[in-house]
């Protein structure tokens, strides 16, 4: 067993997919396969089961991978390590879009015990005003969805790529809009929508209203868990990044389902950490964002 098997088991575990982990490490899927297979051997268990909707890990699987993050976690530790990350102070204020503030609040408590001396704050603000406060140095480092073509505008402002994303429709199991595995733009139209208030929600509404004609909007909210009420009472459907909903817990237990819309061009999505470009903050941002990254991961298996 080594770190490179270790990595190669956790990407598996992220993309769902030995092709996928292979494009991403830079190996190719033979190499990876073959290590896979040499280390469930040397295990004497099976790690992961195929099938035609991905690649999963079994209950042993699992249990591995969470210990081979711990383990990842504390190699990046090691690297990281100086005489200012052993003691860092000062304040740290981070923000993320909806639905991951659990694993925020996770990344929060274990920064705290490893450095009780800095200041924490945690909010839940939509991607386009995270991003303002960061310009404005309201906040440090957040968790946010963008356009690829965005990026380009970056400029003072740094941004770790985690995840590509796209919109999609959420509704309670039991509704008629759930009968559907694809959504066409005339389809959608004949379901009640509540929206959260998000810019890019609100930048699909308005072309789907310029293309496709209005849509029936039950209300838009800054709340999440007003969202959450929605669904869970089966009062009307949502629009959403497909990320956040991967992370609900009424999708976890079956009570909610995703739904892909078609016949509908999105613009490419990125899902990741921004921050300023700012060395005073930097080394705790890092730190933070390796605590957050691992507890995503984590309650993603």
């Amino acid at each position: 067993m080594n770190l490179e098997q270790l990595e190669y088991v956790v990407e598996i575990a992220k993309t769902k997919s030995f092709s996928a982990a292979s494009a991403n490490l830079h190996i190719t899927q033979s190499a990876i396969s073959q290590s896979i297979h040499r280390l469930e051997k040397e295990l004497d268990l099976t790690l992961f089961e195929r099938s035609r909707s991905g690649t999963f890990p079994t209950v042993e699987g699992k249990r591995f991978i969470a210990k081979a993050m711990d383990i990842l976690q504390r190699v990046d530790d090691l690297k990281t390590m100086n005489i200012e990350a052993s003691a860092l102070t000062g304040e740290l204020h981070v923000a993320t879009f909806p639905s991951v503030m659990p694993y925020l609040v996770q990344a929060t408590a274990e920064m705290k015990i490893e450095h009780p001396q800095l200041d924490i704050s945690i909010e839940e603000k939509g991607s386009m005003e995270i991003i303002k406060d960061i310009r404005s140095n309201k906040t440090h480092l957040g968790f946010i969805a963008i356009y690829t073509k965005q990026l380009r505008e970056f400029d003072g402002l740094h941004f770790i790529p985690m995840y590509s994303g796209k919109l999609i429709v959420c509704t309670h199991h039991h509704s008629e809009l759930a009968k559907l595995n694809r959504v066409t733009p005339e389809q959608l139209k004949l379901h009640k929508l509540a929206l959260y208030r998000d810019g890019f929600v609100d930048d699909f509404i308005q072309d789907f209203t310029y293309d496709h004609g209005p849509l029936s909007i039950l209300f838009r909210t800054n709340n999440s868990e007003a969202i959450t009420t929605v669904l869970g009472s089966n009062m009307a459907a949502t629009i959403g990044h497909d990320f956040s909903f991967y992370q609900h817990p009424l999708w976890k237990e079956g009570v909610l389902k995703l739904i892909e819309i078609t016949g509908i061009d999105q613009p490419k999505m990125q899902i990741g950490f921004v921050q300023a470009e700012s060395k005073e903050i930097a080394l705790a941002a890092e730190r933070f964002t390796l605590k957050f990254r691992q507890a995503i991961e984590l309650g993603h298996l």
